[in-house]
């Protein structure tokens, strides 16, 4: 049986902030992998930190990833790097420099595992929209929306799969986004965790089923 790695990497938003624990979509592919990819062994790890940003990240980015050996890493940051909340906020500029550092550490670290070429696959994430009225004055959708493009741009350039959860969830709540995040027009509800685990998943399916990620990972 091969050994396959996954690790959550980001925020609050991955950490499940608010809900209780098993919720969080990281929580949520530990229990339904094994039933849905029996014949894979499957290692998956949550590595998310309330209030961290990409600054953060990178700090944390030997530790908490490399050092783990990942096949595939799922990488999700930029809300609270949008947001001018205490130390939180990173400009786009520097948001868009510590993404692009963090991809490109990832893909030049061998896992020697013989998966994917020994090379992981870094998944990048969009982050999500937000309620604007109660997340004034720290950020908005349209301030997030700028860093989700940043997100989108980098998955091309370095070719990497990437899941818009930002445009996913404006489509699946048809704009109202009130059952989809908790009372602080932020973080997610149990709801918005059924959304990001969807779309996730399906990402994951698609690399497993179509991709491959038992065969080698040369795009």
């Amino acid at each position: 049986m091969i050994k396959t790695t996954i690790i959550g990497f980001g925020d609050s938003l991955t950490y499940g902030y608010g809900v209780d624990i098993n919720t969080s979509y990281i929580d949520r592919l530990d229990k339904y992998m094994p039933l849905y990819y029996p014949s894979i062994s499957w290692n998956i790890v949550k590595k998310g930190v309330n209030g961290d940003n990409t600054r953060g990240a990178l700090r944390r980015l030997r530790k908490d990833v490399l050092d783990l050996n990942p096949n595939i890493v799922i990488i999700l940051f930029g809300t609270n790097d949008s947001s001018m909340y205490d130390d939180h906020f990173c400009s786009q500029s520097e948001y868009e420099e510590n993404l692009e550092n963090i991809i490109t550490i990832i893909k030049a670290h061998n896992n020697r595992t013989g998966l994917n070429n020994c090379i992981p696959i870094p998944v990048l994430v969009t982050p999500p929209p937000v309620i604007d009225e109660k997340a004034h004055p720290f950020t908005s959708c349209n301030r997030i929306k700028q860093y989700a493009y940043i997100v989108k741009k980098l998955a091309k350039k370095y070719h990497c799969p990437i899941v818009d959860f930002y445009d996913y969830m404006v489509e699946e709540s048809g704009g109202n986004f009130k059952e989809y995040l908790q009372e602080d027009g932020v973080h997610l509800s149990y709801k918005g965790y059924d959304c990001m685990y969807d779309c996730i998943f399906s990402e994951l399916t698609k690399l497993i089923n179509y991709e491959g990620i038992l065969k080698d990972y040369d795009k």
